[in-house]
């Protein structure tokens, strides 16, 4: 029993050691990390760029560089700093020069101390790379350009729109670098989907910016759309053919086509049948080397929509008298 004892206090005799050791060693390690970050080093260390003062009605045209490298002389803590939390540096573009047409250049070591000053009082930045800074520098344009939507609507059975949705913008103005600004004929919405429509809308949809340097004169547009229950109308009524040849003499088959419409039913006692006119082009005909006609709505009320012809060909035959007297 005596012996049991024994080799339980000698195992808390060496626990009680180990613990004492593992301590000393966690402090000589801690103060022998405390000197050594406590001195100075030089070392390269890397930083993100913003860029300020670009001058008066001048826009960046181009991505330029957005990182630079500085040789720091500072103490360990400043650079055990720098290296674990990456910083962005605003870099001056007042000292810029003009190298030609739009390329301008900015010498680094011109924003040596506006740099520094931004870093800890501790640290002097002895070297900047790359030494000198590229742009391309551009007059501010505006323009309109138009709207084109990426809207897809799907209706709730029996519901359509009673005439085409409108935006609140069917242009706006964009405004940025003139080599963009150039290039850029509309912009888009953003793709979006409204569904299971069964009345009238009015939705804010996103406009999409080309390039984060193109501005827009709004965020987004209003699209908006009058729905209502629709019906089914229809008319069977005579075509005409139009560039026929003098001297050719046609028959069809048949001589009448139906057209085939929808409408808001509010509306459907609006539609009369002398409102629609369809044509059969000739020449259409002749110069694609067809055996039928192809008839085309040429008039139609506003009002309708989904319209379509029955049969969509025409079957002739044709022939031909003399000019002769």
């Amino acid at each position: 029993m005596a012996g049991g004892n024994e080799k339980n206090s000698d195992s808390l005799k060496s626990n009680k050691k180990l613990r004492v050791f593992l301590l000393f060693l966690f402090l000589s390690i801690l103060f022998w990390s405390l000197i050594k970050l406590s001195k100075e080093y030089i070392a390269e260390v890397e930083f993100d760029l913003d860029y300020s003062d670009v001058p008066q009605n001048k826009l960046i045209q181009n991505e330029p560089d957005k990182k630079v490298t500085l040789t720091l002389r500072t103490i360990g803590f400043k650079l055990l700093n720098y290296g674990f939390k990456r910083r962005t540096l605003d870099y001056s573009l007042s000292e810029i020069s003009r190298k030609s047409g739009s390329l301008y250049y900015s010498e680094t070591r011109s924003n040596s101390n506006y740099l520094q000053a931004q870093l800890s009082a501790e640290t002097v930045v002895l070297n900047i790379e790359p030494d000198t800074l590229f742009f391309d520098l551009g007059v501010k344009k505006s323009k309109k350009v138009d709207v084109i939507s990426r809207i897809d609507f799907l209706f709730k059975t029996g519901f359509n729109l009673v005439e085409p949705y409108d935006l609140s913008d069917k242009e706006i103005t964009i405004s940025g670098p003139e080599k963009m600004i150039d290039t850029i004929d509309h912009i888009y919405t953003e793709s979006f989907e409204l569904t299971n429509i069964s009345e009238s809308f009015e939705q804010k949809i996103k406009l999409i910016s080309p390039n984060d340097a193109v501005v827009l004169s709004s965020p987004d547009i209003i699209v908006s759309g009058e729905v209502d229950k629709i019906t089914d109308g229809s008319y069977t009524i005579p075509f005409e053919i139009i560039n026929l040849p003098r001297n050719v003499i046609i028959s069809t088959y048949p001589k009448e086509v139906k057209v085939v419409y929808q409408v808001a039913l509010k509306d459907f006692n609006k539609i009369p049948e002398n409102s629609f006119r369809v044509q059969c082009d000739y020449k259409q005909t002749e110069d694609n080397d067809l055996d039928y006609l192809i008839p085309k709505i040429v008039d139609k009320p506003e009002i309708i929509h989904d319209v379509k012809i029955v049969p969509n060909t025409i079957s002739f035959h044709h022939s031909f008298q003399s000019c002769l007297q």
